[in-house]
């Protein structure tokens, strides 16, 4: 359960990533981060909240309309949503909440397999509107980025 909960959460980070070209990545780093708390809400699905310091030395932006898809080994996964947050300029301890579901056909056994957790055999899906403090809008997409990249960032 524990590499789950990493697996959703880097997910979860993922987030951050996409928004490279947009919110100006470069500007933006990250210090500590956790879990605060995972509830099930079903067999297959959990909610949780998991937190992360931030540096944005850019103008501050609003993430929203989140959801992305973890693949494992080129299949589906894990499926989820997150709540929208707001990026303020500074340092902050930023919140995020959301929700992940088992994808169609996987099971819980499969959910044991993340014993022998390899960065390498997953990829996320992930897309966004991101909001600057002007208002202007972009949706953000970026399909089957590699999870073991992500954590090298």
């Amino acid at each position: 359960m524990k590499r789950l909960k990493i697996l959703i959460f880097v997910a979860i980070v993922a987030l951050f990533a996409t928004t490279e070209s947009y919110a100006q990545f470069d500007k933006i780093s990250f210090g500590k981060y956790g879990i605060s708390s995972i509830s099930p809400q079903s067999l297959r699905s959990v909610a949780g909240e998991a937190w992360i310091d931030v540096t944005n030395a850019a103008k501050s932006f609003k993430v929203s309309n989140i959801q992305g898809v973890v693949y494992k080994k080129g299949k589906p996964f894990v499926t989820g949503t997150a709540n929208a947050f707001q990026v303020e300029k500074g340092t902050k301890r930023l919140p995020l909440k959301g929700k992940a579901s088992l994808c169609e056909g996987v099971s819980l056994w499969s959910v044991l397999g993340l014993l022998s957790f390899d960065a390498k055999d997953y990829a996320v899906d992930v897309s966004m509107t991101v909001t600057t403090g002007d208002g202007k809008q972009k949706v953000i997409s970026k399909k089957m980025v590699p999870l073991n990249k992500l954590l090298k960032r």
